[in-house]
């Protein structure tokens, strides 16, 4: 993979897969953002109404027809970049989503919430102060979610929000939502969903908190990065990209 990155010839560009919910209008603009030279987003959308766990159970139904779209345009890497689908059923539940999924692509697989677990791995982190933009029912969805691979949640706060309402939060409520949500004896916070502006501002945050301050988009193109390989590091987006 680092040798095509560095070719130069057209055939070197590297295409990466987003499954994204239908209502999210923030993780292409923040794939913008980073913007790694000869890699390309190509997003296929599944229907979401409402951020429920009736809702996401009902989206995810919709993932593998998803998968047979993106895998036409023979992507390097595919994301289920959607927190909330991801971590809904545990663990169990997105092990055989992540299966049905690369069965279909033929290529590496990441998804958002595997990301999370292997971002505070890298950073040596178990307690991480929880904040969302969901509703108590999902919130304790993650909350177990999290728990069940080691790591202990210091303190979690939500927004209770669900579907478009998620996409309208200004990155000075996130930030807000973040004060709020630290605790000292954290190391590290994550502002989860990736529908929810927060990768422009997680590095004032850090800067701000003196710790690092993950988001779901961020831990997702980390990830991405990973299973590529050969991908330049990214300044003004947070520790864990740089």
């Amino acid at each position: 993979m680092a040798e095509a990155l560095t070719s130069g010839s057209a055939l070197s560009r590297l295409r990466v897969g987003l499954i994204v919910p239908s209502v999210n209008a923030v993780i292409e603009p923040d794939c913008a953002r980073i913007a790694w030279p000869d890699v390309t987003f190509h997003a296929t959308r599944v229907m979401l109404r409402e951020t429920t766990p009736e809702g996401l159970r009902q989206m995810n139904e919709g993932v593998a027809a998803a998968a047979d779209l993106i895998a036409s345009v023979t992507p390097d890497v595919v994301a289920f970049a959607c927190t909330s689908g991801s971590f809904i059923d545990g663990e169990e539940g997105l092990a055989r989503q992540i299966a049905s999924i690369e069965v279909r692509v033929g290529c590496p697989v990441v998804s958002t919430s595997r990301c999370i677990v292997a971002a505070m791995a890298h950073l040596n982190a178990t307690k991480v102060a929880l904040a969302t933009p969901y509703l108590d029912e999902v919130n304790a969805a993650e909350l177990a979610f999290l728990e069940s691979h080691g790591l202990t949640v210091t303190k979690l706060r939500g927004l209770g929000l669900s579907g478009k309402a998620i996409r309208e939060v200004p990155p000075e409520r996130v930030k807000e939502l973040v004060r709020d949500v630290d605790t000292p004896d954290s190391e590290a916070i994550f502002v989860s969903c990736t529908d929810l502006r927060a990768l422009e501002v997680a590095e004032e945050l850090e800067h701000e908190c003196g710790k690092p301050v993950l988001t779901s988009n961020q831990v997702t193109l980390w990830g991405i990065r990973n299973a590529l390989g050969g991908v330049p590091a990214v300044t003004s987006y947070g520790k864990l990209l740089a």
